[in-house]
């Protein structure tokens, strides 16, 4: 009865991530869409204000930013998008891990182990690898440099996680233990 149930959940927990990592990549192509056709009704916020630490440092060289405000209005928005694709990958992953526990309810496996590594690692980057590409793109474009670093709760979140694959990990070897002994 429990197992059903659980095997239920997840089927419906598949299709839900399913539908979120769908619809980051539809965010992502209608920011990219409204930047290219309308660039009066685009904002972007870069402010860190979740961060527990944060590091910024930036210098313009010149008198005038205003021919580079469009620059790097499409840095942000290219690390958006990037930021999009790896949640969605992420989300898409997770999906697979329900659809697996849907189809036959065993979390101790070794393909479940993987997942839950690969999740762990997007979301390492996604809490870290967007501020350096921004840093570095606009350094790099625009006159002068700038440099953008935070901590933030992803980035404990992708610690804890992976923390939670190893206990997956060593549970999976004490479940193939198990099986191998009957």
């Amino acid at each position: 009865m429990k197992l059903k149930r659980l095997q239920k959940m997840s089927y419906f927990l598949q299709i839900a991530l399913k539908i979120l990592s769908i619809s980051s990549v539809i965010m992502a192509i209608v920011a990219v869409l409204m930047k290219l056709f309308s660039n009066k009704n685009v904002m972007i916020n870069k402010l860190e204000s979740d961060t527990i630490f944060y590091f910024q440092t930036e210098l313009f060289v010149g008198e005038n930013n205003l021919p580079y405000v469009e620059t790097e209005e499409w840095i942000l928005v290219g690390v958006a998008v990037f930021s999009s694709m790896i949640l969605a990958y992420l989300l898409w992953t997770a999906s697979m891990i329900f659809k697996d526990l849907a189809a036959n309810f065993t979390p101790f496996s070794d393909i479940i182990v993987s997942r839950l590594r690969r999740i762990a690692f997007l979301m390492l980057i996604y809490a870290l690898v967007p501020q350096i590409i921004y840093s570095i793109l606009h350094t790099v474009l625009i006159p002068g440099y700038s440099i953008h670093f935070g901590l933030n709760m992803s980035f404990f979140f992708a610690l804890i996680f992976y923390c939670l694959t190893e206990i997956f990990r060593y549970g999976a070897s004490l479940q193939k233990e198990s099986d191998e002994t009957l």
